[in-house]
């Protein structure tokens, strides 16, 4: 790492929702495995808007089924979820994920001066197709999957295992999980508003983004006020 990068903070920064536009694999993936659920008389039948499946883009597939059908066996919750992140992946697989338009040039122009760590609720596997699909390592020099470490939160793996003294940060997310991560550890964060949470729970947020293109713009924005 040159002392260039070595002195600027490292950004943390989610995936879905973030960088990754999840809607396209997650709708259709949650869609297929509900309507099994339905067919086998698992759960009743229910219809589903778009909104009321990107909610659970940016929990934990352990977390979304504990709030989404909490009275089901837990084998069964588990099962359920890894049939989502198996479809999930097969459709990265057959090239049907999309990062947001930019993403790539964003990405680009911030390791010219950053070094960059992905932080994301999901399994290594997962994050495994998407860094073969979109050639991730170009940009990214650390991976932390929280599934990795029994989906903790993600305040607790960075404190445990990202954070090193005297080192700065930025996290930067969709949800308010990763707002959430910046006020337990004493970070600054950028909110960005074009993904899937809300602009009230991510209000606490140091810079709000309503388009990843603002993303570089919005680290120099913080960087001046870590000054």
């Amino acid at each position: 790492m040159d002392n260039k990068i070595k002195d600027k903070p490292i950004l943390i920064l989610d995936y879905d929702g973030t960088l990754h536009n999840t809607a396209y694999i997650y709708e259709p993936a949650f869609r297929s495995v509900m309507g099994e659920l339905q067919e086998e008389g698992i759960i009743p039948h229910e219809e589903y808007s778009s909104e009321e499946i990107s909610y659970w883009i940016g929990f934990s597939a352990k977390e979304m089924w504990e709030k989404f059908h909490p009275e089901l066996d837990e084998a069964i919750r588990e099962a359920a979820g890894r049939r989502i992140g198996d479809k999930m992946m097969e459709a990265v697989r057959n090239g049907r994920a999309q990062l947001y338009p930019g993403t790539e040039a964003v990405l680009d122009e911030l390791k010219k001066e950053h070094t960059l760590y992905f932080l994301s609720n999901c399994l290594d596997d997962y994050a495994a197709v998407h860094r073969k699909c979109f050639g991730l390592d170009r940009w990214f020099s650390e991976y932390f999957c929280t599934g990795y470490y029994g989906f903790r939160q993600k305040e607790e793996v960075f404190a445990e295992n990202i954070y090193k003294p005297g080192q700065s940060y930025i996290a930067i997310g969709d949800r308010i999980k990763d707002i959430r991560l910046a006020s337990e550890c004493g970070l600054h964060s950028i909110a960005c508003l074009y993904g899937f949470g809300s602009e009230e729970e991510l209000k606490t947020a140091d810079v709000m983004i309503k388009d990843i293109s603002e993303l570089p713009d919005a680290v120099g924005r913080i960087e001046l006020m870590m000054k």
